[in-house]
């Protein structure tokens, strides 16, 4: 074989080894959390809210849990009913204020006396808004921003049971018992924002949730299912649940890809990232962020990039991801800018 041939081929494959092995990148993962923005966003200006209770009527009571028990048993564990329980719809308001608050987004104030009148004979009619002087009266009392009420709140019980026969055995048939019930909740809310003209917004939650049970005898399966007054509470819980999460920004778990430098001083910012502290990380990663290397400091950028992210400074994540970028073109490069982008567009 022609030797310049061979010393062209080494050369070449020698060569391509080269490249191989500078492009190999040691990269760790984490998972975060990530803000995810609501459904429906609340202006910025609303920064606190008074939460407060409209929808009791004189129909409402706080339901006795053994006497929704006899019920369920007398009408022999068939349910089709619309149940008004003060308690459960007092409940649907403090999960409401609980979630808003730990969402981070808003301040919230449940008062004390947190009923509103409300002298409707249905728990389905519209009221009529409130005034702007009942708004700015209750805001200024608690000092918010705004005022949420709920406007209207109805849970619909409905439960069914069936017999079946699952088997045939030298001892006879095998019966098996199945028990549904099931809470259809509604509740309707209003939210007043006091200035020279009040601005009222208007969301309802509409849903279901349900438990079915089996068991050898029917009294098993009974015990298996929560009690009907449980099944109500659990359905406010539900309830305000859900408003929260339409109107507040919630959490999504993510993953975020890191570059190892191989620099054992730029790597020691890695435990502090990995400790969730992030301010240390980057003071470590900053050091290095001039390096003549170009390589390493498209590294250290990225790096840097993410510090900010998970600091809540997504401009400064999105320079730091365009520096790395522009340093030295890498897909993972790219696709982080991306997403950081698209994040800092929906805030």
């Amino acid at each position: 074989m022609n030797m310049r041939l061979i010393f062209g081929c080494f050369r070449w494959i020698s060569f391509g080894i080269f490249i191989l092995l500078t492009s190999c990148v040691s990269m760790g993962k984490i998972s975060i959390q990530v803000s995810v923005p609501p459904k429906k966003s609340i202006p910025n200006e609303i920064q606190s809210v008074a939460l407060m209770n409209r929808s009791m009527n004189n129909s409402f009571s706080n339901l006795n849990e053994d006497s929704l028990e006899n019920l369920l048993i007398k009408r022999k564990l068939v349910l089709d009913d619309v149940l008004l329980d003060s308690l459960a719809a007092d409940t649907t308001l403090k999960i409401t204020g609980n979630a808003l608050y730990e969402s981070g987004r808003f301040d919230v104030v449940i008062p004390v006396q947190r009923n509103l009148p409300n002298r409707s004979l249905s728990p389905s009619t519209k009221l009529s808004p409130l005034s702007l002087a009942q708004v700015n009266q209750i805001c200024t009392e608690f000092k918010t921003d705004a005022l949420l009420s709920l406007e209207n709140f109805q849970e619909k019980v409905t439960s069914s049971y069936q017999v079946g026969f699952e088997a045939f055995t030298s001892e006879g048939t095998i019966r098996q018992y199945n028990i549904i019930v099931q809470v259809a909740y509604h509740s309707k809310w209003s939210l007043y924002q006091p200035s020279e003209k009040l601005k009222v917004a208007n969301f309802e939650v509409n849903d279901t949730i349900f438990w079915e049970r089996n068991g050898d005898t029917l009294q098993e399966t009974y015990e298996k299912l929560p009690t009907i007054k449980e099944a109500l509470i659990k359905g406010a819980i539900e309830s305000g649940a859900s408003l929260a999460e339409y109107i507040s920004p919630g959490w999504q778990e993510q993953s975020r890809n890191y570059f190892i430098t191989n620099n054992p001083e730029a790597d020691k910012a890695i435990t502090f990232a990995n400790n969730n502290n992030w301010k240390d990380a980057e003071r470590i990663w900053m050091k290095f962020s001039t390096s003549s290397n170009t390589g390493i400091r498209s590294m250290i950028e990225y790096n840097l990039a993410l510090a900010a992210e998970m600091n809540g400074d997504l401009p400064a994540a999105v320079q730091w991801a365009e520096k790395s970028f522009r340093t030295k073109f890498r897909g993972t490069t790219e696709v982080y800018l991306k997403l950081l982008k698209k994040r800092s567009a929906t805030i």
